[in-house]
């Protein structure tokens, strides 16, 4: 056996992490259904998250909403060696089009327009969500995926909620509103606003208003003293046009969004009736035509590098040493070395990535400049025992970013070598994504139908 199984679903390879799942892409075996499969390892997950993203979703069915296919409490993942574990997992509708998010930082900001579409179909997904009484709690780039028409799906309710008031912290940093840092009550549609807000801000500014909605952050600051002139300057410095880079219209609606007061944000129907929401939107013809043609630019970006392949003497050695383990069990073995044989995972192209590239050099070759890599920038990095991939804990310009590369085999000749953020922000994600690429850069020869 090949790949590994669980349930129904044999599992072709990992298209994503989490903090205590693991996303494959997974085929039904009787059916061919192709799904995202989140599976969570029942000893190290929390039931109440899993069991709670599966009866918000229930209740759900909107285009704008990741659909759920079927789940599974009571699982077992067959391993290629045949070991057996118990896990849960979800099926869900699969966003063949990856995550808003890395395609904007990849290839850069959106004008006001293409923003505004997006804006308009995140606001859809959003009201379905409200108007059935449910919150979602984590809004962020990294939940704005994208179907087979580049058509916005709102994804992952692990943090969702059916209750007015909350308490508890969730949310993801840069996008969770100032009023869940207080430990008090609080309206989980109003949080949700904040972080449309911080979303919009991103997409046409092309990076984050600040990093967090708390007393420490400089920027967030401005907006708490209701100094939003000076914002507005900050972010508008070096900018074409100083700060009417920005619409008078956009500027206004932001300064809601953000507002310290939760009270003070526009309600839904009230965004609805902005003049920023109601101006001119491009068609589906036309936005499809933009995201193909970045979707395109990334790729060529990714071909046939400058960069020279560099001196993976020191990466072998360091590489050799992971691909080894020692026996704990018996003290007169420790010192007796047994070789890993990893398996090469075959590459699919189901589902886009923007994070990765291909190569002609070998999986090993590739792995000895991952681990050089490794030695200069990594803060701690664990080759995997099973295929060839190593995890990475990587200290970003402003926070600290854990990820995955792995190595793919596309065909006899080719490898993919594919990049996947597990925990911090996207933004910091990417920096570490490009100190990859351009360390690997030499060895990214090729493309994949090249």
């Amino acid at each position: 056996m090949e790949n590994s199984t669980c349930g129904p679903y044999e599992c072709l390879r990992t298209i994503g992490t989490g903090g205590f799942s693991e996303v494959k892409l997974a085929k039904h075996v009787e059916t061919g259904e192709v799904v995202a499969l989140k599976i969570m390892k029942e000893m190290s997950v929390d039931l109440e998250l899993v069991r709670n993203e599966i009866s918000i979703l229930q209740d759900l069915n909107h285009p704008n909403i990741v659909n759920l296919i079927g789940w599974s409490e009571e699982a077992i993942l067959t391993q290629p060696d045949g070991q057996e574990i118990p896990v849960m997992y979800i099926a869900l509708e699969l966003a063949t089009n990856g995550d808003l998010c890395d395609l904007i930082i990849l290839t850069g900001r959106f004008i006001e327009d293409h923003a505004r579409y997006y804006f308009h179909q995140m606001l859809e997904g959003l009201d379905h969500l409200h108007s059935q009484g449910i919150s979602h709690r984590d809004l962020k780039p990294d939940n704005m995926m994208l179907d087979d028409e580049f058509d916005l799906k709102l994804a992952d309710f692990g943090f969702s909620s059916n209750q007015a008031l909350n308490e508890t912290r969730r949310g993801t940093g840069g996008y969770m509103a100032p009023e869940i840092y207080t430990g008090l009550e609080y309206s989980g549609p109003c949080i949700d606003l904040f972080a449309m807000g911080v979303i919009l801000f991103s997409m046409v500014a092309g990076n984050p208003p600040f990093r967090e909605s708390s007393l420490s952050d400089p920027h967030y600051n401005l907006i708490r003293s209701n100094r939003i002139d000076t914002f507005w300057h900050a972010h508008s410095r070096s900018r074409e046009g100083g700060l009417d880079f920005f619409s008078e219209d956009f500027r206004h609606l932001i300064n809601g969004l953000l507002s310290l007061n939760p009270h003070e944000r526009p309600s839904l129907a009230e965004i609805r009736e902005h003049p920023w929401y109601t101006a001119t939107i491009p068609t589906k013809e036309e936005m499809f035509e933009e995201l193909e043609k970045r979707r395109q630019q990334i790729e060529e970006s990714n071909n046939q590098s400058e960069e020279e392949v560099p001196d993976t003497s020191e990466g072998q050695t360091l590489y050799t040493h992971h691909q080894v383990q020692r026996s704990p069990s018996n003290p007169e073995e420790e010192k007796k070395e047994t070789s890993i044989k990893r398996r090469l995972v075959e590459f699919t192209k189901e589902v886009a990535k923007y994070t990765r590239f291909y190569s002609t050099y070998t999986e090993s070759e590739l792995c000895n400049t991952i681990a050089c890599f490794c030695k200069d920038y990594a803060k701690e990095y664990k080759f995997d025992d099973e295929e060839y991939k190593v995890t990475i804990k990587f200290e970003a310009e402003l926070g600290e970013v854990d990820f995955q590369v792995s190595i793919l085999k596309v065909d006899e000749k080719k490898r993919c070598i594919e990049v996947i953020k597990q925990s911090g922000d996207k933004f910091d994600f990417i920096e570490a994504y490009n100190k990859v690429k351009k360390c690997l850069g030499g060895q990214a020869n090729t493309t994949l139908n090249g």
